[in-house]
């Protein structure tokens, strides 16, 4: 075998990274998405929740019986779960009490508490259910079959628009310390239309945070949106919030006034991929907005698969990846400059801050 520099990867390194991390992570992913969907991380997080309320959430535990009788889960299933749970360092012995578990340092935070700004469950969720339709996937390799997103099972759609949460939450915090100006003008009672809002999860992200905007959110899914209208009633957000189905052309066609923000947050790629209807698309937005308005796209810039590695891409191309079979279709750079340049928008600037970016179209 030939010698290796001290920076070159050897055989050693591929066997750890694709026989041990790739398992442990695959374990991880499958033992997540089960727990999710069964509830129990659901539970864990209502009784985070209660524990926080009196800073008390180091005391955060559970035992195998407490889960079969509180979520009526089988126990034999509840133990084999939990002991792969226990080898993925999900969670692990709680001492201070007898055959009681806990979660692991931080896991709380990134895989239970769904308000945590690192929680990444969602993200968790999404590699989990892209394992579920591997069959549908195989065959569409064969056939070219392409599906529309809208009737694909509701479960991934809800959870693939979780997933987008975390880059909402990123890029609000963008938004609010790139444009103070603006953002004091939401705070004081500005408009917002979120288009594609689905079910509610990035809306209420600045419904939150800008308590006196009023806010519009529309959609075609129906089901998407019987959430989110569940979610206004329950934070009592009917005198400033409104949610409807409708397209983006019957929407501007009949609403008069203009908007201080609008947002497209991971809905670009999913439109019909005609350039020109895209481009007329945001040309109705264009007339929605006021004069001194931004209208923020947040995308995954996707490099050509021919260009050269250079930077971290994998949560773009995995999305790529993922919505491949709903022939979605993204833009880098250069693609989405040339797309605005055929609308009437004059501006379109990438803000960016380390990971996290949007684009900002302006008049």
């Amino acid at each position: 075998m030939d010698d290796v520099g001290e920076n070159q990867i050897t055989i050693k390194d591929q066997i750890k990274k694709f026989a041990l991390k790739s398992l442990i992570g695959y374990q991880t992913v499958l033992v997540y998405g089960l727990g999710y969907r069964l509830g129990i991380f659901d539970y864990l997080y209502k009784k985070g929740k209660k524990l926080e309320e009196i800073n008390r959430i180091s005391e955060l535990n559970f035992s195998v019986d407490e889960l079969s009788k509180e979520l009526g889960l089988d126990f034999r299933y509840i133990d084999g779960w939990l002991h792969m749970g226990l080898e993925c360092g999900l969670f692990e012995i709680d001492q201070s009490s007898k055959k009681t578990f806990k979660p692991v340092i931080f896991v709380y935070d990134i895989l239970i508490n769904r308000d945590n700004m690192f929680f990444i469950g969602g993200t968790l969720m999404g590699f989990y259910l892209s394992s579920l339709i591997q069959d549908i996937w195989f065959n569409n390799f064969k056939t070219g079959k392409l599906v529309n997103i809208l009737t694909m099972p509701s479960e991934m759609i809800q959870i693939g628009q979780n997933i987008c949460t975390t880059s909402g939450i990123r890029t609000e915090e963008l938004f609010s310390t790139k444009f103070k100006d603006k953002k004091r003008a939401l705070r004081q009672g500005g408009s917002i239309l979120e288009v594609g809002c689905g079910y509610g999860y990035n809306l209420a992200i600045w419904a939150k945070k800008y308590k006196k905007a009023k806010i519009i959110g529309i959609d075609i899914d129906p089901k998407g949106l019987k959430q989110a209208k569940q979610m206004v009633e329950e934070n009592n957000w009917n005198d400033r919030i409104q949610i409807l189905e409708i397209k983006i052309n019957e929407f501007a066609n009949f609403y008069k006034e203009q908007f201080d923000l609008i947002m497209l947050n991971h809905v670009l790629h999913e439109i019909n991929p005609d350039e020109i209807y895209r481009q007329q698309v945001l040309n109705d937005l264009y007339g929605l907005l006021k004069v001194d308005g931004i209208l923020i796209v947040g995308e995954h810039i996707i490099p050509s698969i021919y260009e050269p590695k250079k930077e971290f891409n994998f949560f773009e191309i995995w999305h790529k990846w993922y919505e491949t079979p709903a022939n979605s279709v993204f833009y880098n750079e250069e693609t989405f400059k040339a797309l605005i340049n055929k609308t009437l928008f004059e501006k379109a600037d990438l803000i960016k801050e380390r990971g996290d970016y949007f684009w900002a179209l302006k008049k």
